[in-house]
């Protein structure tokens, strides 16, 4: 499951908003059946997916490996509530999917979204105030074109990214003094 998670992160960091979203759906319990059917019900105990194929030996995945494919044999394993891997998958919707990295001194936005997303809003924290985060998605699903708080443009400076347009960072201090102030809603244009 864990490379599977690092899979994510590397459609996100290609920019692949479609693909990226349905490794994260593969990751996550709920509704899990729909995408695999043949997930064992066990595995819904916490955050996983797995590759685990109910084999009694690795002699008989070796002979039958093309039964998993079909569906015909369960899939079984996954994540334990004790695993790092449900961090990381709250990491990789959260920076990845959304793309909001809290850093102490600036702030990266960097989100990578299926078009079919587009008006998606988001409510959570952000440097400790109530943020509404809402996202117009483009053609591309990545690459900031502006973004705005509560109506107002945000001085930007690129990131980097060698494989598709970069994300963008803003410095923390005007923000965090902008949202103290009462600044509610973060609107990221993505091309």
């Amino acid at each position: 499951t864990h490379a599977h998670l690092r899979w994510a992160e590397a459609l996100a960091r290609l920019g692949r908003g479609d693909a990226l979203l349905h490794a994260l759906r593969l990751a996550n319990p709920i509704g899990l059946q729909a995408l695999v059917p043949q997930a064992a019900p066990r595995q819904h105990n916490c955050y996983h997916s797995s590759s685990d194929a109910a084999f009694a030996d690795r002699d008989d995945a070796s002979l039958h490996y093309g039964r998993i494919a079909s569906g015909a044999v369960a899939l079984e394993g996954g994540w334990r509530i004790y695993s790092s891997g449900a961090g990381i998958a709250y990491r990789l919707v959260l920076q990845q999917l959304l793309g909001l990295v809290q850093q102490q001194h600036r702030l990266g936005l960097d989100p990578v979204l299926p078009p079919a997303l587009d008006g998606l809003s988001v409510d959570l924290p952000l440097y400790g105030h109530p943020v509404r985060v809402c996202y117009r998605v483009g053609p591309r699903g990545h690459g900031p074109q502006s973004v705005l708080l509560d109506g107002q443009p945000l001085l930007l400076q690129p990131g980097h990214n060698r494989y598709r347009s970069p994300g963008m960072w803003t410095a923390a201090g005007p923000l965090r003094q902008r949202l103290a102030q009462g600044a509610t809603t973060l609107t990221i244009q993505l091309g």
